[in-house]
């Protein structure tokens, strides 16, 4: 039997993904330590956030396999961004929608670990091109500066988001079956 690529939303599920949204943020409240730092290390808000985004949207696709999941907690997350720092909200709008597409395309959806796995890390790692594009295009030419200034250092940024996002991703895989195979967490 075929697993239908768009399903509806209940309200529960919305409800449940503006749960981890918030959660997400309250654990990324570190961020604002080194955001001075931004223009000076490439990719440091990224590496400092990359564990917590990955275990909580892991844990959100987990439960809610539907087709634009990612879109709302990217959305819900940016919501919560948008007063403080606009392009957050956009970053996580735009890569939200980019990696849906992705995701629907070569997966048919979240309906299996893999296509999570994928999303979650295609996810964290396209929020930094975005970010360097961003501050290129409207006026902070630092980022992307700091980028080509030092490559060895923007290569072990990426590479530092890409394993602390696998971490994240396996943890979030890991706590989400333990809660489903306990009843704590229903598909």
């Amino acid at each position: 039997m075929k697993e239908k690529v768009f399903e509806k939303f209940k309200v529960k599920d919305i409800v449940f993904l503006a749960i981890i949204a918030a959660v997400t943020l309250c654990t990324c409240a570190v961020m604002p330590l080194v955001a001075s730092l931004q223009t000076v290390v490439f990719g440091i808000a990224q590496v400092v956030t990359a564990l917590q985004i990955s275990v909580f949207f892991t844990i959100g696709l987990m439960k809610i396999r539907k087709t634009g999941s990612l879109f709302f907690l990217a959305l819900l997350t940016g919501l919560f961004q948008l007063m403080m720092a606009p392009a957050m909200f956009f970053s996580n709008c735009i890569i939200g929608l980019l990696v849906e597409v992705i995701i629907v395309l070569a997966f048919r959806g979240f309906h299996t670990d893999k296509a999570i796995f994928t999303a979650v890390l295609l996810y964290n790692l396209l929020s930094l091109p975005f970010s360097v594009l961003y501050n290129y295009l409207f006026g902070r030419e630092a980022m992307a500066a700091v980028a080509m200034r030092a490559p060895w250092i923007t290569v072990l940024m990426t590479l530092a988001v890409a394993a602390l996002t696998c971490l994240g991703v396996w943890l979030g895989m890991k706590i989400s079956k333990e809660l489903m195979k306990s009843g704590a967490l229903k598909k």
